[in-house]
Protein backbone atom coordinates (compact mmCIF):
# COMPACT_ATOMS: atom_id res chain seq x y z
CA UNK A 1 0.00 0.00 0.00
CA UNK A 2 1.81 3.24 -0.75
CA UNK A 3 0.67 6.40 -0.02
CA UNK A 4 0.58 8.67 3.40
CA UNK A 5 1.04 7.09 6.49
CA UNK A 6 -1.18 8.62 8.97
CA UNK A 7 0.09 9.38 12.69
CA UNK A 8 -2.01 7.46 14.79
CA UNK A 9 -4.18 9.40 17.25
CA UNK A 10 -2.91 10.37 20.39
CA UNK A 11 0.79 9.54 19.28
CA UNK A 12 3.49 11.36 20.70
CA UNK A 13 5.23 12.00 17.66
CA UNK A 14 5.78 15.92 16.50
CA UNK A 15 7.07 17.42 13.70
CA UNK A 16 10.16 17.95 14.85
CA UNK A 17 10.91 14.40 15.67
CA UNK A 18 9.52 13.20 12.58
CA UNK A 19 11.31 15.35 10.11
CA UNK A 20 14.14 17.26 12.31
CA UNK A 21 14.61 20.69 13.45
CA UNK A 22 14.82 23.53 10.92
CA UNK A 23 17.76 25.80 11.80
CA UNK A 24 21.05 26.28 13.45
CA UNK A 25 20.07 25.84 17.06
CA UNK A 26 17.16 23.79 18.50
CA UNK A 27 17.42 24.75 22.12
CA UNK A 28 18.08 27.49 24.57
CA UNK A 29 19.14 27.73 28.15
CA UNK A 30 19.69 30.57 30.35
CA UNK A 31 22.49 31.00 33.17
CA UNK A 32 21.85 34.09 35.42
CA UNK A 33 23.73 34.77 38.76
CA UNK A 34 25.19 31.26 38.66
CA UNK A 35 27.98 28.71 37.79
CA UNK A 36 26.97 26.32 35.11
CA UNK A 37 29.13 23.46 33.73
CA UNK A 38 27.97 22.00 30.18
CA UNK A 39 29.17 17.88 30.03
CA UNK A 40 27.33 15.49 30.80
CA UNK A 41 23.35 15.72 30.22
CA UNK A 42 23.97 18.93 29.38
CA UNK A 43 26.67 18.68 26.75
CA UNK A 44 26.49 19.85 22.88
CA UNK A 45 25.92 24.02 23.57
CA UNK A 46 27.55 25.56 21.13
CA UNK A 47 26.74 29.06 20.75
CA UNK A 48 26.61 32.07 23.48
CA UNK A 49 24.92 35.31 23.63
CA UNK A 50 25.01 38.07 26.61
CA UNK A 51 21.65 39.23 26.89
CA UNK A 52 22.17 41.84 29.55
CA UNK A 53 24.60 44.96 29.36
CA UNK A 54 27.29 44.78 32.26
CA UNK A 55 27.34 40.86 32.47
CA UNK A 56 30.28 39.76 35.07
CA UNK A 57 31.65 36.57 34.41
CA UNK A 58 33.75 34.39 31.91
CA UNK A 59 33.01 31.31 29.35
CA UNK A 60 35.59 28.45 30.01
CA UNK A 61 35.62 27.16 26.23
CA UNK A 62 35.51 23.09 25.76
CA UNK A 63 39.20 22.91 24.26
CA UNK A 64 41.06 25.48 26.69
CA UNK A 65 40.86 29.20 27.64
CA UNK A 66 38.53 31.91 28.84
CA UNK A 67 36.45 35.02 27.60
CA UNK A 68 35.60 37.65 29.97
CA UNK A 69 31.63 37.84 29.15
CA UNK A 70 32.39 41.88 29.61
CA UNK A 71 34.50 42.30 26.69
CA UNK A 72 31.35 40.58 24.74
CA UNK A 73 28.56 42.70 22.85
CA UNK A 74 25.12 42.37 23.88
CA UNK A 75 22.97 40.56 21.65
CA UNK A 76 25.51 38.81 19.68
CA UNK A 77 25.94 35.40 18.78
CA UNK A 78 29.01 33.77 19.01
CA UNK A 79 29.44 29.92 18.31
CA UNK A 80 31.79 29.19 21.15
CA UNK A 81 31.79 25.77 22.65
CA UNK A 82 31.29 26.52 26.44
CA UNK A 83 32.60 24.18 29.40
CA UNK A 84 31.40 26.48 31.97
CA UNK A 85 29.92 29.63 32.30
CA UNK A 86 30.04 32.05 35.12
CA UNK A 87 27.77 35.04 35.69
CA UNK A 88 26.90 37.19 38.15
CA UNK A 89 23.70 38.88 38.33
CA UNK A 90 22.80 39.21 34.70
CA UNK A 91 21.74 36.87 32.11
CA UNK A 92 23.64 34.53 29.13
CA UNK A 93 21.72 32.57 26.76
CA UNK A 94 23.62 29.52 25.85
CA UNK A 95 22.39 27.33 22.27
CA UNK A 96 22.32 23.73 21.46
CA UNK A 97 24.01 23.19 18.19
CA UNK A 98 22.12 20.80 15.38
CA UNK A 99 24.63 18.26 15.34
Amino acid sequence: MSGPYPIPTGSQINQFERHGHPGKYFEAFSVNNQTFEFTGSNFGYGAIMVGESSAAGSVIVSGGGSINLAHLTVGEIYDISPRAITVNAKTVYVFKRQQ
